[in-house]
């Protein structure tokens, strides 16, 4: 499994690679934090579907912080082990709450922020292909100009094309 991250704060990426475990996609990311992150992280993803599509659909993921104890440790261990299935408390429509105290073990919770709207999208743009671009050097450009007379990059994650003439290579150049 390859994951790329980029920092949102130096904006380069990190490319952390590990093999798969299991081909479930929860296991092997779990692998991947205890691998590549060294942190231990348990994770749980589960779709229920129905005739008409996908009837629900979430997970949880817990990693242990830094200064986390022997006692918490085994507590959020025990209750792992006797919550049910994600699947399962989706299906009895369990509310966000109601998971984390069961998959916690801790009834003192505090929800941090509620009505999360969480959703798939992409940042790339342009500019930063263009930084790629130009991490290719001077000679690969021109050659570029020289053979194609323009460039097309292709985001991997949202499928986006983006196109360069001769006149934007040319600036990259410069």
């Amino acid at each position: 499994m390859n994951i790329i991250k980029e920092n949102g704060i130096t904006e380069r990426e990190y490319n952390g690679i590990v093999p798969l475990v299991s081909g479930e996609i929860a296991e092997d990311f779990a692998s991947y934090f205890a691998r590549s992150k060294q942190t231990p992280t348990v994770l749980a993803l589960g779709v229920l579907v129905n005739k008409d599509g996908v009837k629900s659909s979430g997970g949880y993921m817990i990693s242990l912080m830094p200064d986390a104890t022997e006692n918490e440790i085994t507590k959020i261990e025990e209750a792992i082990e006797k919550a049910p299935t994600i699947s399962e408390m989706l299906d009895e429509e369990k509310s966000l709450e109601e998971i984390v105290k069961i998959i916690t073990g801790d009834e003192d919770i505090k929800l941090i922020e509620d009505n999360l709207i969480i959703g798939y999208r992409c940042d790339c743009s342009k500019e930063k292909f263009a930084r790629g671009l130009t991490s290719l050097g001077k000679e690969e450009i021109e050659k570029i100009i020289e053979e194609d007379g323009k460039a097309e990059a292709k985001c991997h994650f949202c499928n986006k094309t983006y196109t360069f003439n001769k006149e934007e290579l040319e600036a990259l150049l410069k």
